[in-house]
């Protein structure tokens, strides 16, 4: 079992700043269990699809991730039912950000892996406004977004930038 140390902030790119899709990852994650441990799938990865189980909350959660076939993967979805998000994923130098899709169109969050909880941040990526930190906010869990209903996704998405622009 290993460890995911990792931050996320809520952020907002212009339209003309978002990079090319080809330059990004197109992730389809689902969701077998959310919660605490969550089960997840992900198709997308250069390596294959991952399965990857996740406990804790916060900055610093036990992670357990192996890769699985393509049938395995299948199954997998099939599982989760409608509980799958997808999102494309652009590396900008030691951050990610990733850029939501349907019912989560217009959701974009900045992630940082670390290799200790007080490592100091480098600078954000230009032309990305961070707007406020989300690593402890339970409703920017990728597994929760995923259990949503598509109308409380949209809600979500709204609100989210409503609180931050009053």
């Amino acid at each position: 079992m290993g460890w995911e140390i990792e931050r996320r902030f809520l952020v907002r790119v212009p339209e003309k700043r978002w990079p090319r899709a080809e330059e990004g990852h197109h992730l389809k994650q689902g969701y077998v269990r959310h919660g605490d441990p969550s089960v997840r799938i992900r198709t997308g990865e250069p390596r294959g699809p991952v399965l990857t189980c996740k406990s804790g909350s916060g900055v610093r959660r036990s992670e357990v991730e192996v890769v699985v076939t393509e049938e395995v993967a299948a199954a997998l979805f099939e599982a989760a039912g409608d509980h799958v998000l997808e999102k494309v994923r652009f590396p900008i130098g030691a951050w990610t950000v990733d850029r939501f899709l349907g019912d989560l169109d217009g959701l974009a969050l900045l992630e940082i892996e670390l290799d200790a909880e007080d490592e100091p941040l480098p600078e954000p990526p230009a032309g990305v406004a961070v707007l406020r930190e989300v690593t402890d906010d339970k409703r920017f869990v990728s597994g929760r977004l995923a259990a949503l209903e598509p109308g409380e996704r949209r809600k979500l998405v709204k609100k989210a930038y409503k609180e931050v622009d009053e």
